[in-house]
Order: structure tokens, then sequence, then C-alpha cells
């Protein structure tokens, strides 16, 4: 017997459950609530006359049949979005969703501005953005685009670089009153520092000057997640800390922190936008990609904020 003519948000909140881990999450990607999700599942599952998922209150797991199912829909529906983008490519106007990640501190310095001005351009458009400083799993998680900071590997990704992102060694005048200001990367061992969390090794600090490394490690007096808190704890003499003048450059311009200058340079990230290789790249997508590129300039903004000696210090 023929199932029943299935409809393809039926389809879709499938490939969205499986892909998302759990029905919640699955709705909250699809905008709808869980027992909408729910019912679908259902729904198909009735219409097939088959278990697709195995499930309990705490995991799910595909069922043979189910994985055969979610391996052809996907193929099928990911043909479907192909041709829908192509074709919404065509029109004068950019419609759509725009799905996209990008770090908390950076995206809320530098990225809030042209998201908004975008939108004011596009108004069929439809931002859907992640904060988050963790890395995003971006075929799994649906995402068309993610703005990353550091030196990528990852090969299943398509990487634009457009700038780095240096960082500094910075300090506060009261740091300095009470410690004394670092004047070698030796003499950093001697100081406390506030580390970010979100990389490892975390308090491992490395150098370079011209072709030579060099890796320093201070004093840990505490771990945050947070480049903004790293900042305030500088701005309140408790550390010394090594942050992207992305985050500190205001701070350096209004003299509430110091940078440490040295004989070497700290190794700078690169700024990248990432994108699914096997996705079709729309032209919304890139034309997004280029707002972002255009706004943070080259040499970026944010370097205005050290003296004309100290810019040339980072290219060396």
């Amino acid at each position: 017997m023929k199932p029943a003519n299935l409809r393809i948000d039926v389809i879709t909140t499938f490939i969205a459950i499986v892909e998302a881990g759990s029905m919640r999450e699955a709705g909250r990607r699809l905008g709808v609530s869980k027992s909408v999700v729910s019912q679908r599942l259902s729904a198909l599952e009735a219409a097939l006359n088959v278990r697709l998922l195995s499930r309990s209150t705490r995991q799910q797991a595909l069922t043979d049949s189910g994985k055969y199912f979610f391996d052809r829909c996907q193929k099928i529906v990911d043909d479907f979005q192909l041709a829908a983008e192509e074709i919404s490519d065509r029109q004068d106007e950019f419609s759509g969703t725009i799905r996209i990640a990008a770090p908390v501190s950076f995206a809320q310095l530098h990225l809030t501005g042209v998201f908004s001005a975008f939108l004011r351009e596009n108004p069929l458009i439809d931002l859907q953005i992640e904060f988050d400083d963790r890395m995003h799993d971006l075929v799994g998680d649906s995402y068309d685009m993610a703005v990353r900071i550091g030196r990528l590997k990852n090969s299943a990704l398509i990487v634009r670089r457009f700038g780095p992102s240096h960082r500094v060694v910075v300090c506060s005048p009261r740091y300095i009153e009470e410690n004394g200001k670092p004047d070698t990367i030796e003499s950093l061992e001697n100081h406390y520092a506030v580390s970010y969390a979100n990389i490892t090794p975390q308090s491992e600090w490395i150098f370079r000057r011209g072709k030579e490394l060099k890796s320093v490690t201070p004093k840990t007096r505490m771990r945050v997640n947070s480049g903004d808190i790293q900042l305030a704890a500088v701005k309140d003499g408790v550390a010394i800390a090594a942050l992207p003048l992305f985050i500190v450059h205001e701070a350096i311009a209004k003299g509430e922190i110091e940078v440490v200058d040295l004989e070497w340079q700290l190794v700078p990230d690169d700024l990248c936008i990432v994108y699914p290789q096997n996705r079709f790249l729309a032209r919304k997508v890139r034309a997004l990609s280029a707002a972002i590129i255009a706004h943070v300039g080259s040499p970026p903004c944010w370097e205005k904020s050290l003296s004309a000696e100290q810019q040339e210090r980072l290219k060396s």
C-alpha cells in the first residue's frame, strides 16, 4: 500500500529532529513548539506505517528504517532547498532567511550595526543569529555562514580570511603603580594574568619575533570565558591580560589601560568568514559577508587606537 501524500514540512521536521538531537531543539530551529514537532513526527510514522525513531525521555536514536529514510530524504530536501535558493538568487531583492553564528564580544562590538544596516537595506531578509564563542557545526546545525576568529584547520569548510586579529598585552595604571610594568616577555611570568578559558592551553602566551617563536606562562589569577570580563578585570587592576585589539581599542584610546610594549608580538589570529562546502552560496549570504568585511576594513578599524610605531610593530 502506498503511503499518503507527505507534506514537505513534515519531512523537514523529521530531518531537523535527527540533526538537532531532540524535539525541543528541532522546534527552536524551526520556530515551532515541541508539541508541533511531535505531532508531525507521529503523522509521518503513521503515514509510513513504520517507527523511524526509538525514543525515551533522555535520548533518541534512528531505527534501521529511520536511517534509510533520513539518508534518502536529506538528499531530496537539500536539492529542494538548493533549487529554492537559486530561484531566489535571481530576484532583484534579497529575501528569505540567513542563519549565522558569531562570537559574542566581536559581534556585540562590531557586527550589530552591520546587521541592522543590512536589514534596513533588505526588508525581506530574516536574520537568525547565534551569538556564541564555541565552534559550531555549520552543516549539522544548518548555518549558512559563521564569523570565526582563530587559526582554522577544518578542511570541511570554505574559509575566507579577511584580516588579522592582533592581540596585545595590557594592564591598567593602577596595576603598574602596585606591581610595576613588565618590560620583557620573561618578566611576564612574574605577573598575574586573567586568562581566556575557551582556548587550549589556556595560560600559554605565544610570541613571535621575526621567524622566532617563544612561549611564556604568566601566573593565572582568574580564568573566564568572556573577553569583556577579562577587560573589566584589567581595568580594575586585578591582573594583566593578552586581549584582542577589537576588544581593548577604546579602553586604550581613553587611557584606561596601557599596551605593554615588548620586542616580541603575540601571534595573531585570523578573522574569517566560513561557509559549509556542501551548500549553495546564495547571493544574499555573499552580500552580508561583503558588508562585514567592508565594515571591519583593512587594516581593521580598531588598530587606529595604537600609535604609528605600535601599528608598525604589529606587522613585524
